[in-house]
């Protein structure tokens, strides 16, 4: 079975176009080789249920993680066209349907499917905490190198990926496809400053212009592209993916990029700290495990404003 053909067992997910976003009429023959996503699920800490999809390394080598987070009303199939290029490349690909959208939506005493309806800014300012529990989870399936980590999103996920990696500065690299410059509950500008000067794509067509340049100011070291569709039509977030030339190709050498090598001395620090430590220390064991992030290098820790223990402390 190909991916293509996962339409209609019931998940929710609709992976139909996966090979790189061609029709299914399109789509290889049966393919052993192929990738099949896995349904997962896993709870936050405020205990909503997320649920995902995910495509494990297609070896037992250490891999690089990357974690999709759709648009406003969206689910993780709407990344669709990206996932085999991410898996060819070699990332372990994790897209998830964020609190109120696609199979996240809990039970109906929480609502959550209305307040996205609503445009609820506190149900956005918590989306947040499903990137936390996503990053957990996938961080600790086999064959993940912890210490590289990077993030996509498209429209209200752009905002939710610039506020998690200002709260998490283990993250390597994000790339936004058509930003916004704030979404209710959301201040893209100030979660792009306090990201600082780590590896940053912003992509868009025409009319995304105007808020990937606003957005530029305040992050000058990131890159900003604006992408030449086809006809002219008025793509917008994931709708680019599969229609602009190249691409897909674009996203994965930048997330390549922004990961990096693979580390030569990790270190560790907790979420909730500005203090690593070396893995082995006692300081490190004492990390709560859904707090614990990890670094290519002390030289990677402190440029992103970490600092290394007290000797007493190591």
């Amino acid at each position: 079975m190909t991916l293509c053909k996962l339409y209609g067992i019931g998940w929710g997910l609709l992976w139909t176009s996966i090979c790189l976003g061609q029709a299914p009429a399109s789509c290889p023959a049966d393919d052993p080789e192929t990738p099949l996503p896995r349904r997962v699920a896993f709870a936050t800490q405020d205990n909503i249920v997320i649920v995902g999809s995910f495509i494990a390394p297609a070896d037992q080598e250490k891999h690089p993680a990357v974690i999709l987070l759709p648009d406003y009303k969206q689910d993780s199939s709407s990344y669709a066209p990206l996932i085999l290029p991410l898996h060819n490349a070699g990332f372990a690909v994790l897209a998830i349907d964020p609190r109120g959208h696609g199979a996240s939506t809990g039970s109906a005493e929480l609502g959550l499917a209305r307040r996205v309806e609503q445009r609820d800014p506190k149900l956005f300012a918590e989306i947040h905490r499903d990137v936390e529990a996503a990053c957990h989870w996938l961080l600790e399936q086999p064959n993940i190198d912890r210490t590289r980590f990077v993030l996509v999103g498209t429209g209200l996920g752009s905002g939710v990926a610039l506020d998690y990696a200002s709260r998490d500065a283990s993250v390597d690299g994000v790339v936004c496809l058509t930003p916004a410059m704030s979404w209710p509950g959301l201040d893209s500008v100030r979660h792009v400053q306090k990201y600082g000067r780590r590896p940053l794509l912003l992509l868009a067509c025409e009319d995304g212009r105007k808020a990937i340049e606003h957005l530029k100011r305040f992050a000058p070291e990131a890159i900003d592209e604006i992408v030449i569709n086809p006809a002219d039509a008025d793509l917008l977030g994931t709708h680019m993916l599969g229609h602009v030339a190249d691409i897909e190709e674009r996203i994965v050498q930048f997330l390549h990029e922004a990961a990096g090598p693979p580390a030569t001395h990790p270190v560790v620090a907790s979420v909730r700290s500005e203090v690593y430590h070396e893995p082995e220390s006692s300081a490190a064991k004492r990390i709560k495990a859904t707090n614990r992030r990890w670094f290519s290098s002390p030289q990677e820790a402190e440029a992103r404003g970490l600092r290394p223990p007290k000797p007493k402390d190591r």
